[in-house]
């Protein structure tokens, strides 16, 4: 595989190496200084380098992508997958768990927020998919779940169906979609980048700031001390985002049942592509979630450190 990714490599002109580290399945840091990304879907390629490089234009902190040896191309094919070779930010993922929780969480508040006001900037002129979670809850969700017996009750699916009248009234925009803390880079306290735009899509802009607080309540929901930290943490991140963007009456109503929107999501695909265990996780944590509706909607309600 070393071979493999320095024959890539040749083509964006990197010919000596030091440091090869692989630092995901599809990703290797090349001497702590650029990143290059494998992908077998060249349109989720072509959407994250387009949009970094016209949200570097609003003076967001992005990676940079580099053009191939030819100068035609951002993207290099080997015949299998795609490629690209992008700048390595500086900077680390921070533990929300650690240090003041609230502040932490008003910290990511104003980061979601400010990424979104830049994405809305460029929503009208950026092609993307206009994702609807109602219609892919009638579509692959729910034949997924009838097909594979997933252990949701009908009382919960009839209430995501319900769901679709707030749903609707939710204002859309172009969102990052991935919004977790191991996209955003942070040194010394302070918030220096955003990564990973493969995603991206027209969405209700909630989406991003629940996807955040779904991946931070998820291994934590079940420890009482943990859950009172996410309490704070979360409560912060609404604040944050409000001292940028208000959010409507309609939004923060929709909030718990976004949430069980996204186990849900979550639940089924990890059923559809054979990850047993961690489907039957998410389902445990739609249950939790919709038992708990009214605990989060009080931390919503009676926000403050």
């Amino acid at each position: 595989m070393d071979k493999k990714i320095k024959d890539v490599l040749l083509r964006y002109g990197i010919v000596n190496i030091n440091e090869l580290v692989q630092i995901y399945e599809s990703a290797w840091s090349i001497d702590n200084t650029y990143i290059l990304k494998k992908n077998a879907n060249l349109a989720e390629l072509e959407k994250s380098i387009e949009l970094s490089k016209r949200l570097a234009d609003e003076n967001i902190p992005v990676a940079k992508y580099f053009m191939t040896n030819d100068g035609q191309s951002y993207v290099y094919f080997d015949g299998d997958f795609c490629y690209c070779l992008m700048s390595k930010l500086s900077g680390q993922h921070i533990d929300p768990y650690k240090g003041d929780y609230y502040k932490t969480g008003k910290q990511l508040g104003n980061i979601v927020a400010n990424l979104h006001i830049a994405l809305k900037k460029l929503d009208s002129s950026f092609e993307c998919h206009e994702a609807d979670l109602i219609k892919e809850l009638k579509g692959w969700i729910s034949h997924e779940i009838k097909e594979k017996n997933i252990s949701i009750s009908q009382e919960i699916i009839d209430k995501c169906y319900e769901f679709e009248k707030v749903y609707s009234r939710l204002p859309r925009q172009l969102i990052h979609r991935d919004v977790h803390m191991g996209n955003l880079l942070f040194e010394e306290g302070n918030f220096v980048g955003y990564l990973d735009f493969d995603i991206s899509q027209n969405n209700v802009r909630i989406f991003d700031i629940c996807y955040l607080g779904a991946g931070l309540l998820v291994e934590n929901y079940k420890d009482v001390e943990k859950l009172c930290q996410w309490k704070k943490i979360f409560s912060g991140i609404l604040e944050g985002y409000e001292e940028i963007s208000v959010l409507s009456s309609d939004e923060k109503n929709a909030i718990p049942m976004m949430f069980i929107m996204i186990e849900l999501i979550f639940a089924a695909y990890f059923s559809k592509i054979g990850q047993y265990d961690i489907s039957k996780n998410c389902i445990d944590m739609v249950n939790w979630l919709y038992k708990n509706t009214d605990k989060i909607q009080g931390i919503i309600l009676s926000r403050g450190g």
